[in-house]
C-alpha cells in the first residue's frame, strides 16, 4: 500500500504497523510543532487502533492536545546513558526528540515503525541475520567501558525506554536447549530483551534479584513476563517480550514473522512525558516535594476508567501494588507499567522491571508513588493504606482480602524460589536467601497495616 502523504510541515515520518500505513507524524523544528493525521484506509479497519487514548483516531474537533504528540513519542526513547550514546552516535542533540525517533523508530516498543515518509519498510529481509553468539556476547560485556553495549555494528541497538543496559534480539528457540540469538532489521522484530549484570558495585546480584522478583510473581499467578538467566558465563536476564508474537508460516511455508502488538505505559496512558513517570516530578528536594504532578497510584488506578473490563484492571493494578510492597520495590514508577491498546480500549499487560531495590542501601530508597503521604517504606501504617484505598477507589475490605491472599502465596513461594536451581553458586543462593527473608517479613506486615486500614472510621480519612 502507498503510505499517505506527509503533513504540511519540513519533516514527516510514517507509522506503519504489519505491512499497514498507519499515520502521518510532523515535525517543525523551529517552533518544536508536531502534528499526527492517520491513515483514513486504517482508521475504516475493524482490527485498528489508536497510538493511545490521547491520540484518538477521531481526532477531537479542536485537534489533540497540545504536545499530546510529542509526549507520546518522547516516552518512547531510552534514558540514561543509553539516550548519550544515541545522541553522540548520531550527533544530535537529547533534546532533539524527532531526530531520535528518526535513529531509533524501526524497533521501539509497541506496534508502529517510525519510517521515512514516502518510502515503505521492506516486507522481506534481504540480509543474512546477525547472529549473536555467547562468546561475543560475553566479549562485548568485557568490553562495556569502551564499547557501549547498546552500539552493535556501528548502530544503536537499545531503542526501549530504560536506563539499564539492554540489548534487543531475536531468540530462534529456548537458549538453554541450544536457541540462538540474533539482530534485528526490519522487517524482524525482536523477541528478548537481554539485561546483564550491571558493572556497578552498589547493586550486586541484579540479575538473580529480578529473576526472582519475576519468577515469585509467576509461582504466585500473577500476570508477569517470563524470564530466564543466561550466562555467558556472567549471567544475563532475558526478558521474553509480551509485545511480540512469533507467527509461523503456514502451509509448510519455511520461516517465521514476529507480529509487533501495541503497548503503551501509564505515561503515555496519561498524556504524561516521560520525566513525570515520578510522582514528585520535580524531585524531594525541600521547596518542590509538596509538588506531586507525575504518575502516582492515584493517577495509574484513574486509568481504569480507558480500560475494556474496569473490574479486572482495578484489581490487578491493585494487586501490582501490594506486590511492589511485598518486595520492596521502590522505583515501580509510571513507566513500570503498561496496557495493551484495542480499539475500545486498554487492557493491562504482564509485568515486568520487579526488583527488590530495598537490597540496595546505596541506592535512593524513596518510593516512586507514594502510599497516602508516606513515600519511604518503612513509614507506612495502616492509616496510609486506608488513605491509598480511599484515593484509588479501592474498598479497604477488598484491600484487606487481596493482600492476605498475596501474603499467604508468598510465604508458600519465597522459600521454593529461594531454593531454584538458576542460583548457581553461594553468594546468589545467599542473596536469594535474603530476598525470601524480606519478602516473609513484608507478608506479615502486609497483613497488619491492611487489617487496620480496614478498621479506620471514614471519618477520619
Amino acid at each position: 500500500m502507498t503510505p499517505i502523504p506527509g503533513p504540511a510541515m519540513p519533516h514527516a515520518l510514517n507509522l506503519w504497523a504489519d505491512g499497514q500505513s498507519v499515520a502521518s507524524l510532523g515535525y517543525a523544528s523551529l517552533d518544536d510543532r508536531w502534528s499526527l493525521d492517520y491513515d483514513p484506509d486504517w482508521v475504516k479497519m475493524p482490527t485498528s487502533f489508536p497510538l493511545s487514548p490521547a491520540l484518538p483516531l477521531e481526532p477531537p474537533v479542536d485537534g489533540y492536545a497540545a504536545g499530546a504528540v510529542k509526549r507520546f513519542v518522547d516516552n518512547l526513547l531510552p534514558e540514561g546513558r543509553a539516550l548519550d550514546i544515541t545522541a553522540t552516535t548520531y550527533k544530535v542533540s537529547k533534546s532533539n526528540i524527532y531526530a531520535l525517533i528518526s535513529a531509533l523508530g524501526t524497533e521501539t516498543t509497541g506496534a508502529f515503525r517510525f519510517w521515512p515518509s514516502g518510502e515503505v519498510p521492506p516486507a522481506t529481509t534481504t540480509t543474512p541475520l546477525r547472529e549473536v553468539t555467547r562468546q561475543e556476547l560475553n566479549k562485548r560485556l568485557d568490553e562495556r567501558d569502551d564499547i557501549p553495549l547498546a552500539v552493535w555494528d556501528g548502530k544503536v541497538r537499545m531503542s526501549i525506554a530504560g536506563v539499564q543496559d539492554k540489548l534487543m534480539v531475536y531468540v530462534d528457540g529456548a537458549l538453554v536447549e541450544g536457541g540462538r540469538m540474533f539482530l534485528v532489521e526490519p522487517p524482524l522484530a525482536s523477541t528478548h530483551i537481554l539485561k546483564p549484570e550491571p558493572e556497578r558495585l552498589g547493586t550486586p546480584h541484579l540479575v538473580v534479584n529480578e529473576h526472582f522478583c519475576m519468577s515469585l510473581a509467576h509461582r504466585m499467578r500473577l500476570p508477569v513476563a517470563e524470564v530466564a538467566i543466561y550466562r555467558t558465563p556472567r549471567p544475563v536476564l532475558v526478558v521474553r517480550r509480551f509485545d511480540r508474537e512469533v507467527v509461523h508460516s503456514d502451509r509448510g511455508q519455511p520461516g517465521v514473522k514476529v507480529r509487533r502488538l501495541h503497548i503503551i505505559d501509564a505515561c503515555q496512558a496519561s498524556d504524561l512525558p516521560a520525566a513525570y513517570k515520578y510522582e514528585r516530578n520535580l524531585g524531594s528536594g525541600e521547596h518542590v516535594r509538596n509538588i506531586r504532578e507525575g504518575v502516582s497510584f492515584e493517577v495509574l488506578f484513574d486509568r481504569v476508567a480507558q480500560t475494556v473490563n474496569k473490574a479486572t484492571a482495578r484489581l490487578t493494578l491493585l494487586r501490582w501494588a501490594l506486590f511492589q510492597f511485598l518486595i520492596g520495590n521502590c522505583d515501580a514508577h509510571g513507566k513500570n507499567f503498561s496496557f495493551f491498546v484495542r480499539r475500545e480500549g486498554l487492557e493491562p499487560a504482564p509485568w515486568y522491571d520487579l526488583v527488590s531495590v530495598v537490597q540496595y542501601p546505596g541506592i535512593d530508597q524513596e518510593l516512586a508513588m507514594a502510599w497516602g503521604d508516606a513515600f519511604k517504606l518503612e513509614e507506612v501504617a495502616g492509616f496510609q493504606m486506608a488513605d491509598f484505598a480511599q484515593r484509588c477507589g479501592v474498598d479497604r475490605r477488598l484491600l484487606h482480602r487481596e493482600a492476605l491472599r498475596l501474603a499467604k502465596l508468598a510465604t508458600t513461594h519465597a522459600p521454593v524460589q529461594a531454593l531454584s536451581p538458576d542460583y548457581v553458586d553461594d553468594g546468589e543462593r545467599a542473596f536469594a536467601g535474603q530476598l525470601r527473608d524480606f519478602v516473609l517479613g513484608q507478608a506479615v506486615k502486609l497483613t497488619k497495616l491492611t487489617s487496620d486500614a480496614a478498621k479506620i472510621k471514614d471519618e477520619y480519612l
